[in-house]
């Protein structure tokens, strides 16, 4: 073999080998990351997108203001958000649609600035894999584009 041939030999193998450790370097730093955003309880994705499925209008006077609109579910752990509303009847106008669908939706509220956003979940799942299949599953069925949290 000639020497050149030797030498190309040799730094295509260095590449190769330097490569592979880069990447098990940069899978090990992702699994610490996600590790760690469940001991934090920070937010795993944000996807901020609307909800493909807007259906009609809602009436609101339909949904008296002090009457309370599916309570989260005790406990901590995933949950897939569907929505973030500032209208609270169409807030219920989704939870209804996700009920109807054999989904057990929620609302949780949130102030920003002053205003009022009702956000729209479903679920509390002690693993992101379990939250993540219902994530795909609400993409391919009905073009959601939800994101995950990690909710206490």
């Amino acid at each position: 073999m000639s020497p050149y041939k030797l030498a190309l030999t040799i730094l295509l193998m260095v590449a190769l080998i330097a490569g592979c450790s880069k990447k098990k370097e940069e899978a090990a730093e992702m699994e610490q990351e996600l590790l760690g955003q469940k001991d934090t309880a920070a937010q795993v994705q944000t996807e901020v997108g609307p909800v493909a499925d807007t259906g009609p209008e809602v009436d609101v006077t339909a949904i008296p203001e002090e009457q309370p609109i599916y309570a989260p579910p005790p406990g901590e752990g995933y949950t897939v958000q569907v929505a973030g509303c500032e209208d609270r009847a169409y807030a219920q106008f989704l939870i209804d649609r996700y009920t109807s669908r054999g989904y057990e939706p929620f609302i949780t509220t949130a102030t920003v600035g002053g205003q009022t956003y009702y956000r729209v979940r479903i679920g509390t799942f002690e693993t992101l894999a379990e939250a993540n299949a219902l994530k795909a599953e609400l993409a391919d069925r009905y073009s959601v584009k939800a994101w995950i949290d990690y909710t206490q």
